[in-house]
């Protein structure tokens, strides 16, 4: 499943041992990345990588976060955008996910 910015807040259905992946605009020279803030033990850390604008330096890429159900029940999704030496959160992105077995 491929999750974007219009897609937060939304509730979702996957079962265990599939692919959840969000992509959110980023532009890492300002020192602002998203970072997750879930339950590793339901969602797994699978891919965290940052993807080059089309355009010329300077234009916001992509964040690409993918994670693994691990476990049936339901739990949340939650990105939140930030400087990692600040604890200021500028962004967040979150959805709740139902994982079947």
């Amino acid at each position: 499943m491929e999750l974007r910015e219009q897609d937060a807040g939304r509730r979702c259905t996957v079962r265990v041992g599939d692919s959840v992946t969000v992509l959110l605009p980023e532009n890492p020279t300002t020192g602002y990345r998203w970072h997750p803030d879930v339950d590793a033990e339901a969602l797994a850390p699978a891919e965290d990588r940052y993807e080059e604008p089309d355009e010329p330096r300077g234009g916001a890429g992509t964040r690409r976060l993918s994670f693994t159900a691990e476990r049936p029940g339901t739990t949340r999704l939650h990105l939140v955008k930030k400087r990692a030496w600040e604890e200021a959160v500028v962004e967040d992105f979150h959805v709740s996910l139902d994982v079947q077995p």
